[in-house]
């Protein structure tokens, strides 16, 4: 990992291992994280992919799920299986997949949590 800054002090380092321990308890959004390496540690392009492919890696290693919101589901969310179980080909995937839709990710979107969340 780069030991990149926020305008506050917080590394990416911090910033990821923050967020990852968040989402034990509430889903943390694909929005939420290429918001935050674009508006907080001012990344673009290339270093902007790096950092999300560099989160999510990070997020499924610790045992979260890719997750969407389903109002059929018992806590209203739905792992995505079609990524996978690898971490780095999970990453792949959900980059290139933002990366081909020429846009953000929005709220509707794919979501991070443990099982405990959504099971």
């Amino acid at each position: 990992m780069t030991n990149l800054l926020t305008n506050t002090g917080i590394t990416d380092i911090e910033w990821i291992r923050s967020t990852v321990d968040e989402a034990r308890s509430d889903p943390v959004g694909m929005w939420r994280i290429v918001r935050a390496g674009r508006e907080h540690f001012a990344l673009v392009n290339g270093e902007l992919e790096d950092f999300v492919h560099r989160f999510v890696t990070e997020m499924i290693k610790a045992g979260a799920a890719p997750v969407v919101g389903d109002k059929t589901a018992a806590f209203g969310w739905s792992p995505v299986l079609k990524y996978g179980d690898d971490p780095a080909s999970a990453a792949d995937a959900l980059v290139r997949e933002w990366l081909d839709s020429n846009a953000d990710p929005g709220v509707d979107g794919v979501w991070f949590a443990f099982p405990a969340v959504w099971k």
